[in-house]
């Protein structure tokens, strides 16, 4: 089946058409806050500092979240962090409708949402083993790759348009809804499909996870590059707010394009990389960064 062989896995489709309209929901909602933020406070400092409270737990807390991948049921943890972010984006939906919003709100939600997500991208990365098992699982990570990029595609240009429309709070209530459907794919997951292995302890997989990593200095070398990247690289979403609104004037609508437009280089990137899964290595994640 070739590049699409993760789909001969039921539960792997299932989950894959639900986080499909999230993804789309998720990258609405990153462009709705951004305007919310300009809305209430035209500041850019305000823009970073959210922008900071929504990342920061993933910092210090992803480790946490991956004891609890190993210590607790997968889908259950899922179902209730999806419930979460649902339940935070209606709540600023709700706020933004009933025009009771302050930027107070804002960074509230969108700390909690963070936390979320410290415990979610572990527990989820672990998760997909199991749902296709190891042979297939490079297979999986790029078509959930180039279903995140799909969204990323398709999300800000469609909630450019909504704000446009019909203000910010309606893209909110969109990302909200769209996490009923991933929770209702997880429901619907066949347990006895599952590909579950014996449980090891959460300080034996970190100690094996640092032994693997510092044996090889290819993978290393990659994780250094990324820190780096990320600590001190230009934030796109902070800028290309900035740049659209401040420095060429433009409206929501024309602001979604925008991410919509970035997200056409990572869409082609993730094809490539889910059909070149066996060439991979240093010299193509270098050609990669360039």
């Amino acid at each position: 089946m070739g590049t699409l062989r993760s789909f001969r896995h039921r539960n792997f489709k299932i989950l894959f058409s639900a986080n499909f309209l999230s993804n789309i929901g998720t990258w609405a909602q990153g462009v709705a806050q951004a305007w919310l933020i300009l809305e209430l406070t035209d500041s850019g400092t305000y823009l970073g500092i959210v922008t900071s409270l929504q990342f920061a737990p993933i910092l210090f807390f992803s480790i946490s979240g991956g004891k609890i991948a190993d210590k607790f049921n997968k889908r259950k943890v899922l179902m209730l962090t999806n419930l979460t972010a649902g339940i935070s984006a209606l709540s600023v939906a709700t706020l933004v409708l009933t025009e009771n919003i302050k930027i107070w709100h804002v960074m509230f939600f969108a700390f909690m949402l963070g936390m979320g997500n410290a415990i979610d991208a572990p527990v989820r990365q672990s998760f997909n083993v199991e749902v296709v098992g190891k042979q297939d699982l490079p297979n999986a990570v790029g078509l959930n790759s180039t279903n995140f990029n799909v969204g990323r595609l398709i999300g800000p240009g469609l909630s450019g348009l909504l704000i446009a429309a019909y203000g910010t709070g309606v893209s909110f209530l969109f990302n909200g809804i769209s996490y009923l459907f991933v929770i209702l794919a997880l429901i619907s997951i066949r347990e006895n499909e599952l590909f579950i292995e014996p449980k090891k302890s959460s300080s034996t997989k970190i100690r094996e996870a640092m032994a693997y990593v510092a044996a090889r200095p290819d993978i290393l070398a990659v994780m250094v590059t990324v820190f780096f990247a990320t600590s001190f690289g230009l934030n796109f979403n902070i800028f290309n707010t900035m740049m659209a609104t401040q420095v060429f004037d433009k409206g929501a609508a024309e602001y979604g394009a925008l991410g919509s437009i970035l997200a056409v280089g990572s869409l082609t990137g993730a094809i490539i990389s889910a059909r070149l899964e066996k060439k991979r290595g240093p010299r193509f994640v270098m050609v990669g960064s360039i």
